[in-house]
């Protein structure tokens, strides 16, 4: 979430700007990604998010995207995966108090590539999951999004008609029953809105979300049944840092996470994080966060 320097402008159309304006800072990560997909195939995946402020303003949303994972990589064998993708955002967006802002609406096409690699395989003789089962996989990943096309300043879409590109670098790691899938560091860079947000008081002027950082992106956890882990999930956002028209602000998320694999022979996975604020600056409220991670292989 992005809050507008108050000393420019204020009211409930620059708070639903706010709420609108970062769709894809960063997306959570799942216990288990991280790894390459099924050689050759392609996926259908979605990634549903829920948010909801103690100011009473909800966000609901979902990039759903089609990938493709190549048979090999540059090593011409499966110990490396191309994976590229395109979709877009559509969701929900209710900022309490801002006219006309429950809309439903569209944010964000992007397309994006993910490379894999399995620095460290697992021996040969190990099984998956046994005590001597050890592999390490890291995947560089590049998002572009383009302009929606939308100006409106309250709503779902709002502030998403510009180009940004994401990078970050992914891993996986997984010693017998235990994983983690940790992202570092992630930046993203949110260009000039291609429209000018009026802001009703004669001033209006195109905004720009500029760079924002992640750091600490873990979903880690322990295999407790065959095809259950569960685990914990931490992320902090270090949003608007530079070149940027908007407020520099901060928040710290933790909850409990879950991956499930029993439907894997048809394709189909299910991850889940529960995110609680344990810290954010005074300039945006305090919020709670539900997220999703739905795949369909085939």
């Amino acid at each position: 979430m992005k809050s507008y320097k108050p000393s420019r402008f204020g009211g409930p159309v620059l708070l639903g700007l706010s709420l609108s304006i970062s769709a894809t800072v960063q997306a959570d990560q799942f216990i288990g990604f991280g790894q390459p997909g099924v050689p050759g195939s392609f996926a259908l995946e979605s990634f549903p998010v829920y948010n909801r402020t103690s100011q009473g303003d909800d966000r609901a949303g979902a990039n759903t995207v089609l990938a493709y994972f190549s048979e090999t990589g540059f090593t011409g064998t499966t110990r490396d995966q191309i994976e590229v993708w395109g979709g877009a955002i559509a969701g929900y967006a209710d900022t309490n108090g801002a006219k006309d802002s429950n809309e439903w609406g569209f944010a964000s096409p992007n397309i994006g590539l993910e490379y894999y690699y399995n620095v460290i395989e697992p021996k040969s003789t190990a099984t998956y999951a046994s005590p001597d089962y050890f592999t390490f996989w890291t995947s560089p990943t590049l998002m572009v999004e383009f302009p929606n096309g939308n100006d409106d300043a309250v709503g779902f879409g709002a502030g998403s008609n510009r180009y940004a590109v994401n990078f970050s670098i992914n891993n996986y790691v997984q010693y017998g029953k235990f994983a983690a899938t940790f992202t570092p560091v992630g930046v993203y860079y949110a260009a000039r809105n291609r429209n000018e947000t009026d802001f009703g008081n004669g001033t209006s002027e195109r905004l720009r979300g500029g760079v924002s950082y992640w750091f600490a992106d873990i979903a880690a956890g322990y295999l407790v049944t065959n095809d259950l882990w569960l685990g914990v999930h931490h992320v902090y956002n270090l949003n608007n840092r530079s070149s940027t028209d908007f407020e520099e602000s901060r928040e710290g998320k933790i909850g409990p996470s879950m991956t499930y694999t029993g439907f894997a022979k048809q394709g189909v996975y299910i991850s889940a994080n529960l995110n609680f604020d344990y810290y954010h600056t005074d300039n945006i409220p305090y919020s709670n966060s539900f997220t999703m991670a739905l795949v369909k292989s085939f």
